[in-house]
């Protein structure tokens, strides 16, 4: 089945079915609250729960069937070809425990979840211009253990005979530990697990967060026939995606009022629409095709059934608004899409354009990096926000990474101490380069 029709067929099908926390045996309050039951709210309770008991931990999510969630939109990809060394890291090890999925989320004696894993590489271009940042990274890269290769045109040409490379002076493609991935099937296999374990699972809007004495002490959540319910929590991790910094502002975080200056900082993240495409390309037959990324950061790869191929474009700087519907803007593919990759592509002069959908990034407006660690006033509150668009290839990482914050005070397996909320409060910048 196409990642088109799945993508139709999700929009419809609940979530995945489990033992599900009815409002009346919640009168207690929980170790640990996850705003957001996304891809990063259930990984982060499956860390959690393997080592706390998984009863005291609560997943709120206002939307089962997900169906404005980044996850199940997205076009669950995985790479290593980062420019920051973190997350090189991150997705190194989301890599193994996506490619052993089985190993990592097995339920009782159900059958393994399968994910539809397909090895692949992603190929980065450069053009002379920026050539030395695309050395830089590889060698970042390769510090790093990753499994990548520069290759120069000939080379190129050599591997993909259906490439055009003018203009193009270096390529690095990865070799090992890429590709790509049912991303629902990841979402529901992780929220399998975690139900199975014990986990809680609650289905209502998160419509407050109480803070008392620098910490949060109970969430507010609206069910969906307008009754309200209080649950305490010693912590408060705030997996929101798109929607974060709304989250955060029911804390007070972003407040222009507030007499701190650091609880006047906002959480810099919001819903930034990406739109993509789905083609058919007559004149093109070939097994090998990679996830290729044009010099203007237009995307392409093989989806599927023979002759078929998703792409998506960087959205243009004054079409990149906040909020936008999820709509399709099919001017994104005749104006940037196709004309970039026809030209990278000459086969792709010829196409048929079959279907397209949109989805959010929770794109973090400051550096398009990810936020993860406490919050420097309210110690109890922990972000994994703001990963613009590289979320669901880093998930199984960040839950690593947030049961270490939650339980040891800071993330001891990777360190991603440069990730922390201080940036924000002190305008420093940390950027990732290599954003699709």
């Amino acid at each position: 089945m196409n990642l088109v029709l799945k993508k139709a067929i999700r929009l419809i099908v609940c979530g995945v079915p489990g033992r599900q926390c009815s409002y009346s045996t919640r009168s207690r309050g929980y170790e640990v609250v996850i705003g957001g039951g996304g891809i990063m709210g259930c990984s982060s309770a499956l860390f959690l729960a393997q080592r706390v008991q998984p009863s005291s931990i609560c997943i709120v999510e206002r939307d089962p069937k997900y169906q404005q969630a980044s996850t199940p939109l997205s076009v669950g990809s995985i790479r290593q070809q980062f420019s920051i060394p973190a997350n090189i890291q991150l997705s190194m090890y989301s890599s193994e425990f996506i490619r052993n999925i089985a190993t990592h989320l097995q339920v009782d004696d159900n059958d393994p979840p399968d994910v539809q894993f397909i090895p692949g590489s992603y190929v980065f271009l450069a053009t002379a211009e920026g050539e030395d940042g695309l050395r830089d990274n590889f060698k970042v890269q390769k510090d790093q253990g990753a499994a990548v290769e520069l290759m120069n045109p000939h080379q190129l040409k050599e591997k993909y005979p259906w490439i055009n490379t003018e203009g193009i002076v270096l390529a690095c493609r990865g070799v090992r530990n890429e590709g790509w991935f049912d991303p629902w099937l990841l979402l529901s296999a992780f929220k399998k697990k975690v139900l199975s374990m014990g986990v809680h699972y609650v289905t209502g809007e998160l419509s407050a967060v109480a803070v008392e004495d620098k910490r949060v002490s109970s969430v507010e959540v609206t069910t969906e026939n307008g009754n309200k319910e209080h649950i305490g929590c010693d912590h408060f991790v705030n997996a929101g995606g798109p929607w974060a910094s709304q989250l955060a502002l029911m804390a007070g975080i972003g407040d222009p009022t507030h007499s701190n200056k650091v609880m006047r900082a906002p959480l810099p993240v919001k819903p930034r629409r990406r739109c993509v495409f789905v083609i058919k390309c007559p004149d093109l037959i070939t097994e090998e095709f990679p996830m290729l990324i044009n010099i203007d950061g237009t995307y392409l790869r093989k989806e599927g059934v023979q002759n078929t191929f998703i792409c998506g474009v960087r959205t243009p700087e004054h079409l990149d608004h906040d909020d936008l519907e999820l709509e399709v803007d099919y001017s994104l593919f005749d104006e940037y899409a196709w004309p970039s990759i026809a030209h990278r592509v000459p086969a792709f002069e010829s196409l048929k354009l079959q279907s397209a959908w949109a989805g959010y990034y929770d794109y973090n407006t400051l550096d398009q990096n990810a936020i993860i660690g406490r919050h420097p006033v309210i110690n109890n509150l922990v972000f994994a926000n703001g990963f613009s668009g590289h979320g669901i290839q880093q998930s199984p990482a960040v839950g690593r990474a947030v049961s270490e914050i939650v339980l040891d005070g800071c993330s001891h397996s990777i360190d991603l101490s440069r990730f922390s909320f201080e940036r924000v409060v002190n305008g420093q910048p940390y950027k990732e380069k290599n954003i699709v």
